[in-house]
């Protein structure tokens, strides 16, 4: 019986004393493994792809804030995927996060102030889009920031509706005011085009006369 006992204990003990050694590889191989692969995983990422990652991040942080009776956080929430949808547009040309987002408590989020910041904030980089296509011409230019700006807000407002409906709460005001939002940004954005063409028409008279 003595002998029985003690030679799995001696067994067990000669297991013991080899373990750490063999963890220890193990650790290191994975280790190893694992930065390999974040390379080559970071190696196909690309700006796009992390952009999007950044929106999706953002949208989520935002979800967790919306209160099926603060009608704020559901504006707040639609004005963080505009931005973030206007962000990753511009994330080719401009770098990533090319417009200031960040919804800070206190903030204004009416329809109408909300429709303001995001109009102001999406126009605000046309001359970087005159400088970048300096071969267009004006009606050119506008047209296709328009475009491309017009797309990225209903991205956002899709992503922003999508998540609110699946909360049940896109309805009654809050229903109300996204719908108004919306509305408010296409004529501002309207606004802003009538405005340039404009005053480059104007502009035009002033130096043929």
């Amino acid at each position: 019986m003595d002998i029985k006992s003690a030679a799995p204990s001696n067994v067990k003990g000669r297991e013991n004393n080899n373990t750490p050694t063999s963890e220890a590889n193990t650790s290191t191989q994975n280790k190893a493994n694992n930065t390999s692969s974040a390379v080559n995983s970071s190696a196909k990422v690309s700006v796009s792809q992390l952009s999007r990652q950044m929106m999706n991040n953002s949208i989520l942080a935002a979800q967790e804030e919306v209160s099926i009776s603060a009608g704020d956080k559901s504006m707040a929430l639609l004005y963080r995927a505009a931005i973030e949808a206007i962000n990753q547009e511009l994330a080719p040309t401009l770098g990533d996060n090319a417009i200031q987002k960040g919804v800070d408590s206190g903030v204004d989020y009416s329809p109408e102030a909300t429709a303001d910041r995001i109009v102001s904030f999406a126009t605000n980089f046309f001359s970087i889009h005159q400088q970048q296509n300096k071969s267009m011409g004006l009606d050119e230019q506008v047209d296709s920031f328009m475009l491309k700006i017009g797309d990225a807000i209903d991205q956002g407002f899709k992503e922003a509706s999508d998540i609110l409906s699946g909360l049940k709460v896109l309805e009654g005001d809050i229903a109300a005011g996204v719908d108004k939002t919306y509305e408010l940004i296409q004529q501002g954005l309207a606004q802003f085009k009538q405005d340039k063409l404009a005053k480059d028409e104007s502009q035009s008279v002033t130096q043929a006369t």
